[in-house]
């Protein structure tokens, strides 16, 4: 039997399993059908992470508007982990990992990750970005919508 060299072998399942955890990251998914407007989900934001409710102070934003008689309509600034923010940060100071972070220190307020953003989630607040972190895993938006508007999957 011939001996084998196990570590190339090694590293690629380590990259597999980095990849694959990359892959099987929750997001959170809007359903428009089942949103009434009432805006909980950003009040729980902003109590979560500020300590205080306060629409403005959200890190994910769902608007809620008619445009001339029509049905309501919905405009939403969730995060979708493309990563487009990660790759524009000039000092590296975005990470994703299974959330996106902000390391508030490195983080100089430049905003170009903000700019950058199709999605309109990065907010700057005090000269730093902030993003929706998903509560670390157990979103207080999802619990707190009456209808099921929201989900983490």
């Amino acid at each position: 039997m011939q001996n084998i060299n196990a570590k190339p072998l090694l590293i690629c399942l380590k990259y597999f399993n980095r990849k694959a955890k990359i892959m099987t990251v929750k997001r959170l998914k809007f359903n428009k059908e089942n949103c009434i407007g009432c805006q909980l989900c950003m009040l729980a934001c902003s109590g979560m992470h500020e300590g205080v409710y306060a629409l403005h102070l959200a890190r994910l934003e769902i608007e809620s508007y008619y445009e001339q008689g029509e049905e309501l309509k919905f405009e939403k600034h969730i995060c979708s982990l493309c990563g487009v923010c990660k790759k524009q940060c000039p000092v590296n100071a975005i990470t994703i990992i299974d959330k996106v972070s902000v390391d508030r220190d490195t983080c100089t307020g430049c905003g170009i990750c903000a700019e950058k953003c199709a999605f309109k989630a990065i907010k700057l607040r005090e000269e730093k970005a902030v993003i929706c972190d998903t509560c670390d895993g157990d979103p207080w938006c999802v619990k707190m919508c009456p209808h099921g508007a929201l989900s983490f999957e």
